[in-house]
């Protein structure tokens, strides 16, 4: 099995060579020589070797609703844009700084500085319309090195090899951040290409041409100005001024002699307080904040900071305040799935677990497969002790988002308070593997072994799922 793997590793990215000279691949002439260095295929199979050990090494944010929105987004840009594989990653990293990145094989991946420093949607659009673009274009592949077209992809496989090999917690640090250096680290032919690129996609979807342009001047004013390790976006994305003159350019070239009406969500906003309320542990402050932007003239404005509010009175335990101030935004904006998933989340924080389930089996009864809906009904059932319930939901979505270690994390967590001890056993390992931790997966998975006795079918799954890890640790550790 060993070498089989290791024969694959090979096959992947030779095959993956030799099939992109047949592969159609309509990219602008511009670095062409390298565009066949890696195929879609590749791509993505790299990504998520990649993206394994990135997950095991940094802190992921796991609120589902800031998940939900992010993942709407950029799937209707994604409808817009030039991007071929659709089968996007995304991770949500807690780090006030402001940036993002697209790594290959469809990994988008943002901090939440970045709801910090927008200030309306569009402008948050117009950075993933830039990172869409990295991806549409293809900058990884075409960026590797001509003369040896698979040398940095296997240069990256033994990076992580040496990282999945030590015990040495520094050392795992070396492959995601040599993976996200090569992800971003483009040229300046792929920046303005990215912009070109992304600002046409921007305004398809919908948003206002000017947002690309104030979103980035208003980067490289505080880049400026002030510390700049809180720019971090800048300093893989370098903005020289011709950039911003291309941007302005670009944006009065459009025809704005009607009174167009540009897309910006009212649940941008919401995300932006749910950010706000993360990153500030100041409560009066944020009150004081939120009662004078409920006042603002701005509709949007206004609704958020009464949403903000509610957040707020809600982590202060004050939970009539907030239930009080949460229905009457529901009645203003009726149909809203933002808040009437909080009410759920409010319910949950106020112990109303009968409530929150109600809230959530209706909300699901609508919107069948929402995710931040089901990961709140599953936390109600916990609550309520109908562990199975709970389990049947997250296996339900651990099936529809198999590479989402947080679904495996709380299936396992499910699991095992449900007492069924063989499952949590494999959910853990599946959660283990998706972090690049594979000698825990592996005890995971001799634990289930010890417990299946005689489920044939099942042992032979535990068998082959241990076969995978070993042969993937070895050929791995040979590419090193």
């Amino acid at each position: 099995m060993a070498n089989k793997l290791y024969l694959l590793l090979f096959v992947l990215f030779f095959s993956s060579y030799f099939h992109s000279v047949i592969e159609e691949d309509p990219l602008p002439a511009l670095g062409d020589y390298s565009s066949a260095s890696i195929s879609l295929s590749g791509e993505y199979e790299l990504g998520r070797l990649w993206l394994a050990m990135y997950r095991g090494s940094t802190k992921e944010h796991s609120d589902p609703l800031m998940r939900t929105y992010l993942e709407d987004l950029i799937y209707r840009l994604s409808e817009t844009s030039e991007v071929r594989d659709r089968r996007f990653e995304f991770i949500i990293l807690e780090n006030k700084s402001i940036n993002a990145f697209a790594a290959p094989g469809g990994i988008i991946g943002i901090n939440l500085g970045m709801f910090l420093n927008t200030e309306k949607e569009g402008e948050l659009a117009s950075v993933m319309c830039h990172e869409l673009a990295h991806l549409s274009q293809r900058h990884f592949a075409r960026s590797q090195n001509k003369n040896s077209p698979l040398a940095n992809a296997l240069m990256i496989l033994g990076s992580i090899a040496i990282a999945a090999a030590s015990r040495n917690p520094e050392a795992i640090m070396i492959a995601p951040a040599a993976m996200q250096q090569m992800s971003i680290n483009y040229t300046r032919s792929n920046e303005k290409e990215a912009d070109r690129i992304g600002f046409n996609n921007l305004v398809k979807a919908g948003f206002d041409p000017n947002d690309m342009t104030l979103i980035f001047q208003r980067m490289q004013d505080k880049y400026q100005r002030e510390d700049s390790e809180q720019f971090s976006y800048l300093m893989t994305h370098p903005l020289p001024s011709e950039r911003l003159t291309d941007m302005r350019v670009r944006s009065d070239s459009i025809d704005k002699s009607s009174k167009a009406i540009y897309r910006d969500n009212i649940d941008f906003y919401f995300m932006q307080k749910r950010a706000e309320i993360w990153s500030e542990n100041d409560n009066r402050k944020l009150i004081k904040k939120y009662l004078k932007s409920s006042k603002s003239q701005n509709k949007n404005i206004s609704l958020a900071g009464k949403y903000g509010l509610s957040l707020v009175y809600k982590r202060t335990k004050d939970f009539e305040e907030s239930f009080t101030i949460l229905r009457n935004l529901i009645k203003e904006i009726p149909n809203n799935l933002v808040l009437e998933s909080t009410l759920m989340e409010l319910h949950l924080a106020a112990d109303n677990y009968y409530e929150a389930i109600s809230l959530g089996k209706n909300i699901l009864e609508i919107h069948n497969n929402n995710y931040a809906a089901s990961i709140f009904l599953s936390d109600a059932y916990i609550e309520n002790q109908q562990f199975e319930l709970a389990e049947e939901i997250l296996k339900k979505l651990a099936f529809q988002r198999e590479t989402d270690p947080s679904i495996w994390y709380k299936l396992a967590e499910a699991q095992g308070l449900s007492g069924n001890l063989l499952e949590l056993h494999r959910s853990r390992a599946e959660f283990f593997i998706l972090t690049g931790r594979h000698d825990a997966a592996v005890f995971q998975l001799k634990e289930a072994l010890a417990l299946s006795q005689n489920l044939f079918e099942v042992r032979e799954s535990i068998i082959k799922r241990l076969e995978e890890i070993f042969a993937a640790k070895r050929a791995l550790t040979e590419l090193s």
